[in-house]
């Protein structure tokens, strides 16, 4: 029996696992209603222990899905879903497991104790600090924020030192000290957002977090930290700035270069957070210059290297960017989206043109990186958005087309797609061919729009499809081929081109004379006479 091979103190000690690792927060509760309707519906199914510490089971969603627990390590536990995280199939589970030999009510109650224990101290912690009085300043800010994460570091046990408990705890706490007035209330969103963002680096720096064991559960606090800074922009870009502003934009700078300057993890996203702040708060002559100054006496680490592009971008010296992309590694393709997107933005078609041309290398190179075909067609599907909206309005086809050839078979999309709303048919055959389409796989709508407006782009794909089908020899392979055949010989006709077609039969007859099944099928088809 289930209870035999796996004792109650395994099962309970699981639960303060759980309670660690999936803590009481908004996402985890809606994600624990969901596991207890899949156990109360009798979902949970075919449980079976595998030792002391392990059972399989199987759960009755939208689809079954196999579920295999360790409750020695609840975060090795696996399911078949394609969640990669703790998913409410694995919690079902655990809950089967629980009632086994306790209420279910004493889990949900325990789990519940970790929220109200914290809501508690963030509640004292407010009562005991009161909101500073007075003039709001950047450096104030910065104190705050500093000495709010040294009081969360003291009262949160080393065990408990996650991202969850960081952006539910400490930056739960940043945000009750908001201020009131719209501006700077977006001002302090970005810089509270920053400030976490920066203490989950000082938690890896201490280990307290492994960067690769933890991506996964980091990942969409960084986005929803994103959002915020991204969100905040959007807002402030509604207003004219005023000038009482200046005091706290001209010090972010060094907050957002702190940033950029942390190493391996996430690196993508704190490039564009750097960009966007500068792009959209800070892009006067003065304070670039001042940060361009200050970036050249660093050490060119990739993050930057790449903060000096942009600022150089920024002050448009596009022909200091151009000098050196023979020293760009294909690999920065994807990072240049911001800027193409900030032009595009402007429609500075004028200025996208220089671009263009000078990015072919890049496109080419990035092309030919040792990277799965996925992660290459990904990037440039992104990258002809941007291509495509440029050549649309500034009327440059040719150097789209040519982007498009250049970067075959990862544009065979945005090509035929080109091609086809040119009517450029033979081509488009063409290129489908060179990727192995059959005519049975080409769409029938696309089949009579090409038989309509241009048939002999056809021919090529119906003979070669004719001749391999002949070549399987079987009875239903020919009568496919006769099938086409017919085709064929209606596309001849409009093309008036009997006498070609004429010939053709005659030589496909001669050459497979001795194909009594193939030669009976043509005759059924009514391709040659009985006495052929």
């Amino acid at each position: 029996m289930l209870q035999e091979m796996i004792s109650k103190t395994v099962v309970m000690e699981a639960a303060e696992q759980f309670k660690h690792v999936l803590p009481c927060n908004d996402e985890n509760i809606q994600l624990m209603k969901k596991a207890l309707i899949l156990y109360r519906q009798d979902s949970v199914y075919r449980v079976k222990a595998l030792d002391g510490q392990t059972a399989s089971a199987y759960v009755q969603d939208v689809v079954p899905v196999k579920v295999t627990i360790d409750l020695s390590a609840v975060t090795k536990s696996s399911c078949s879903c394609p969640s990669k995280k703790i998913c409410r199939h694995v919690l079902a589970v655990y809950l089967y497991l629980y009632a086994q030999y306790e209420r279910l009510g004493t889990f949900t109650e325990y789990w519940k104790e970790q929220r109200q224990s914290l809501d508690r101290q963030l509640l004292v912690n407010q009562l005991r600090r009161k909101p500073d009085e007075g003039v709001q300043t950047l450096e104030g800010w910065v104190r705050f924020f500093k000495s709010e994460f040294s009081l969360w570091e003291q009262q949160t046990p080393k065990g408990q030192q996650t991202m969850q408990y960081l952006y539910y705890g400490y930056y739960s706490a940043l945000k009750k000290r908001t201020p009131t007035e719209p501006e700077l209330k977006k001002i302090y969103q970005i810089h509270a957002a920053l400030a976490t963002w920066l203490a989950m680096h000082t938690l890896i720096e201490k280990g307290r977090i492994d960067p690769e064991k933890d991506f996964y559960s980091l990942n969409p606090y960084v986005e929803q930290l994103m959002d915020t800074i991204y969100g905040s922009i959007d807002e402030l870009k509604t207003y004219a700035l005023s000038f009482a502003l200046d005091p706290f934009l001209e010090k972010t700078p060094g907050v957002v270069r702190e940033l950029l300057l942390k190493e391996d993890i996430f690196q993508y996203e704190r490039l564009r957070v750097f960009g966007e702040i500068w792009s959209a708060l800070l892009a006067r002559p003065k304070w670039l210059k001042e940060e361009l100054d200050v970036l050249q006496q660093l050490n060119g680490s990739p993050e930057i290297q790449f903060g000096r592009l942009h600022l150089e971008f920024l002050l448009k010296n596009d022909d200091v960017m151009f000098e050196q992309a023979d020293t760009f590694s294909p690999d920065i393709l994807p990072y240049m989206f911001q800027w193409l997107g900030i032009m595009t933005a402007k429609k500075d078609w004028k200025r996208l043109k220089k671009w263009y041309e000078h990015l072919e290398p890049l496109v080419e190179g990035f092309c030919k990186l040792d990277k799965p075909y996925r992660d290459i067609r990904d990037v440039l599907s992104e990258f002809f958005l941007f291509l495509g909206d440029y050549s649309k309005n500034a009327n440059d086809e040719h150097l789209y087309e040519r982007y498009c050839k250049k970067c075959l078979p990862y544009t065979f999309t945005e090509y035929s797609h080109f091609l086809y709303s040119r009517k450029r048919f033979i081509e488009w055959m063409e290129i489908h061919s060179l990727v192995g389409f059959t005519i049975a796989e080409i769409g029938q709508n696309a089949l009579k729009d090409i038989a309509a407006e241009a048939p002999e782009a056809l021919l090529p794909s119906y003979h070669r499809e004719i001749s391999e089908l002949i070549e399987q020899r079987n009875r239903s392979a020919y009568n496919e081929a006769v099938s086409y055949l017919k085709k064929l010989r209606t596309f001849y006709r409009k093309l008036k081109k009997q006498d070609v077609w004429k010939r053709y039969m005659e030589q496909l007859t001669a050459r497979h004379k001795r194909l009594r099944a193939f030669q009976e099928e043509l005759k059924k088809g009514k391709l040659i006479d009985g006495e052929s």
